[in-house]
């Protein structure tokens, strides 16, 4: 069940958010921790409402980084009663408009194909029609708000070693083609000890190395990035983004319109459904398959996962693996045999788990 995010901008972790009214502050805090942040009522400004489930992405305007994602909650209706100017950010939306043809042309598209398809099959449909040009823009600014403040780990033989299994895994309307102006796909291991990866528009993919250490074999990390490239190859991550944000911002931060605001807003509402996590899986397993490599890794690593987060008790894991299917069910409708070659050598794999340690 979706609750109350609080993104402190430094970190990618997402805390479980409990708000409190404090004089003219709002205080921020979790179940652990009473206050991880204090932001003053006249710095906060609405960015943006989820249409799908309803929250509303808070933030600050001395700071565009940190956001607050508030559904409507007992705690949400309380801070909109006492500052009801708040509330009025859909009017002063309203009024910027559109500024940019395309984005009309793009909207007679979703307004055709939504009342179709239906709004996630409309926006399914849309994906795969924008451009790859577009798609690059996106993610341009999405990997700049993420990497902004994090470190990018270079240890050249884990880099080498990663570059030979994503050329392995990719499938070919996905390879560098200089006549399609298509870089290709790219990947990057991020110092932060959150396990997590993530695929970007633009055919980027970010690896955690928490999720390297994770990891006890290069098979279970074959099967991660194998399941990104996925969501790459059915054009998930540019789906997600329409369907969660809406035409009017997705294309506005395409075009180079928008504020960070308007991306660190992607950030925390970009999200995937059961059936786009189903079918990343098995179009993963394909991929594994295609390249000649073991497909075990996947639903070993679910595993792992899974005893992670009974060991942690109440942890928060991220959205591609907190999200239904459970993680009992993936594993178990990933399994697969033991055919095929392992991921790496030794050698390359030890240099991937010593990628960070090299600056």
């Amino acid at each position: 069940m979706p609750e109350d995010r609080y993104y402190d901008g430094r970190t990618a972790t997402a805390h479980r958010a409990i708000i409190r009214l404090a004089g003219s502050d709002v205080v921020i805090g979790t179940a652990d921790t009473p206050e991880l942040a204090r932001w003053p009522i006249d710095d906060m400004r609405v960015i943006d409402a989820n249409k799908v489930t309803g929250g509303i992405n808070f933030g600050r305007v001395s700071d565009p980084a940190p956001r607050l994602v508030l559904l409507d909650s007992p705690q949400r209706q309380a801070l909109l009663a006492k500052h009801p100017h708040l509330g009025q950010w859909q009017r002063r939306a309203i009024k910027r408009g559109w500024s940019v043809g395309a984005v009309w042309t793009l909207a007679g598209l979703v307004i055709a194909t939504g009342t179709y398809f239906g709004w996630r099959d409309g926006s399914a449909a849309l994906a795969r029609i924008v451009p790859k040009a577009w798609e690059q823009r996106l993610g341009a600014h999405i990997y700049k708000a993420i990497t902004g403040n994090l470190t990018i780990c270079e240890g050249d033989g884990g880099k080498a070693a990663l570059r030979t299994l994503v050329d392995r895994l990719t499938p070919p309307e996905l390879q560098k083609n200089a006549a399609e102006k298509q870089d290709g796909i790219t990947i990057d291991v991020i110092d932060l000890k959150l396990p997590n990866a993530l695929a970007m528009p633009g055919d980027h993919v970010l690896v955690t190395s928490g999720l390297i250490e994770l990891a006890t074999s290069p098979d279970m990390l074959a099967g991660v990035i194998a399941h990104e490239i996925a969501h790459l190859d059915l054009r998930h991550p540019t789906q997600s983004a329409i369907s969660n944000l809406g035409i009017s911002a997705t294309v506005s931060i395409i075009l180079g319109g928008s504020s960070a605001g308007d991306v660190a807003t992607l950030l925390t509402i970009m999200s995937y459904s059961r059936k786009m996590e189903a079918e990343a899986d098995l179009r993963g397993l394909d991929l594994l398959k295609s390249a000649g490599l073991r497909a075990d890794g996947m639903a070993q690593f679910f595993k792992v996962m899974e005893e992670k987060m009974k060991s942690d008790g109440d942890s928060l894991l991220p959205d591609w693996l907190a999200s239904h299917p459970g993680l009992d069910e993936r594993a178990d409708y990933t399994k697969a045999d033991t055919a095929g070659a392992t991921a790496m050598t030794d050698a390359e794999w030890q240099t991937v788990k010593n990628i960070c340690q090299t600056r």
